[in-house]
C-alpha cells in the first residue's frame, strides 16, 4: 500500500516539537509494510505561499498513491481542489470549528462551511481524536481514532534523575504544564493554571509546589519533563486527545484534566487520575486528591484501553484497507 501524506505539522530545526505526533504516526506506519511518501506544507515558517507551492507538488505525484492522508483542514482543502477520483482521509485534531482562524470569527465560519462541503464527497474520508460529530457518524466514512502512546519512548524514571537533567530542586514538587507551541496559546489556559498553582502553594505550602513548563523543548527530554513532575495539570478549554495525558500515564504521572476531547475515556480505569471543572479551587482539591492516592499502574491502564502506538497503528491500517475496499 502506498500512501502520499500532506501535513503543515512537521518538527524542524527551530521547532522540534511541531508535528512529532505526526511524524511518530507516518514512522511507525513504515514498520508495518505502507510505503510512505512525506509532503510537508512548511507554512509556520515559509508562510500562506507554501500551500500554494504544496499545489504543483501534489499534482506532479498524486496519482502513484493508493491513498491521501491530510493532517489539518487546509491541507484537505488543497488536495482536494487539486486532485481527481483520488480517495482523501483527513486527520482533524480538534473539533473542526476549532480548527483555524480563531481570530476572525466570520472567515472561520466560512471555513467550517468548506469543510462540511468537502466532508460530503463520497472520496473524503476523516479521522476524530475526541468523538465523531453527530453529522458525520451515519456517513461510514468518519472513524474515531486517538493517536497511540509508544511505551518504549516513554517509562518511568527515577525523579532524582530526571530533576538532575533539567537541573531542578528535586526537594520540590513539580506539576506539569505542556504546550507544545508556546505556553500562552489561549486554548491551554496557562492563566488558569497558575491560579490553580497560586492556590496549591498557599493553601498547602507544605507540599513545596512549583509549576514547570514543558513547551518547545526537544522530543528526548520530553521524558525527563514527566518525570521531574508529581502530576500533569491539563486545564484547556478544548482538545481534541492531548498526547500529554498518555505521555505522562506511561511515565505512572496522575493526570487532572478538564473534561475535554477524549481525556475521559483515556483514564477510564484510573482511579488516581480525576476529571474536574475548570474552576481552580476545585483543580487544586483534585491534585492533593491524587497526590494522596495510592500509587497505581497507569501504565497497565494505557494498555488495557488500547492506547498504544502498536494498537492505534493497527487500527490506522484497518482504516486504510477499509476506504480502498
Amino acid at each position: 500500500m502506498k500512501v502520499l501524506h500532506i501535513t503543515n505539522s512537521y518538527p524542524t530545526i527551530q521547532n522540534p516539537d511541531y508535528g512529532v505526533f505526526t511524524k511518530d504516526q507516518i514512522d511507525n506506519l513504515s514498520q508495518y509494510g505502507i510505503e510512505n511518501k512525506l509532503l510537508f506544507v512548511n507554512s509556520k515558517e515559509n508562510g500562506i505561499i507554501e500551500y500554494f507551492r504544496a499545489i504543483k507538488k501534489i499534482r506532479s505525484i498524486y496519482k502513484n498513491y493508493d491513498l491521501i492522508h491530510c493532517f489539518h483542514g487546509l491541507t484537505l482543502i488543497v488536495a482536494f481542489f487539486t486532485t481527481i477520483n483520488k480517495p482523501i482521509l483527513i486527520s482533524f485534531l480538534n473539533e473542526i470549528k476549532y480548527e483555524n482562524f480563531k481570530s476572525n470569527i466570520y472567515f472561520n465560519k466560512l471555513y467550517v462551511l468548506l469543510y462540511n462541503f468537502i466532508l460530503k464527497s463520497k472520496l473524503v474520508f476523516a479521522i476524530f481524536k475526541d468523538k465523531i460529530p453527530e453529522k458525520q457518524q451515519n456517513t461510514n466514512r468518519s472513524f474515531y481514532l486517538p493517536n497511540g502512546v509508544n511505551l518504549q519512548n516513554f517509562y518511568l524514571l527515577e525523579k532524582e534523575d530526571a530533576c538532575n537533567y533539567l537541573n531542578l530542586d528535586c526537594k520540590k514538587r513539580y506539576i506539569l504544564f505542556v504546550s507544545s507551541k508556546n505556553k500562552m496559546r489561549t486554548q491551554k489556559r496557562y492563566d488558569i493554571f497558575m491560579s490553580t498553582i497560586n492556590i496549591l502553594k498557599k493553601k498547602y505550602n507544605e507540599y513545596n509546589f512549583e509549576e514547570l513548563i514543558m513547551s518547545g523543548v526537544p522530543r528526548k527530554d520530553s521524558i525527563y519533563y514527566y518525570n521531574a513532575s508529581c502530576i500533569h495539570l491539563l486545564v484547556s478549554n478544548y482538545e481534541g486527545s492531548p498526547n500529554s495525558v498518555k505521555e505522562a500515564m506511561s511515565c505512572n504521572i496522575p493526570v487532572v484534566s478538564t473534561d475535554v476531547g477524549n481525556v475521559k475515556k483515556m483514564l477510564n480505569g484510573a482511579v488516581n487520575c480525576y476529571i474536574s471543572p475548570q474552576d481552580s479551587f476545585i483543580l487544586a482539591g483534585y491534585v492533593i486528591k491524587a497526590l494522596e492516592h495510592k500509587p497505581q499502574d497507569l501504565r497497565g491502564v494505557l494498555i488495557k484501553n488500547k492506547l498504544t502506538v502498536k494498537d492505534k497503528t493497527l487500527e490506522l491500517i484497518r482504516i486504510y484497507k477499509k476506504i480502498l475496499n
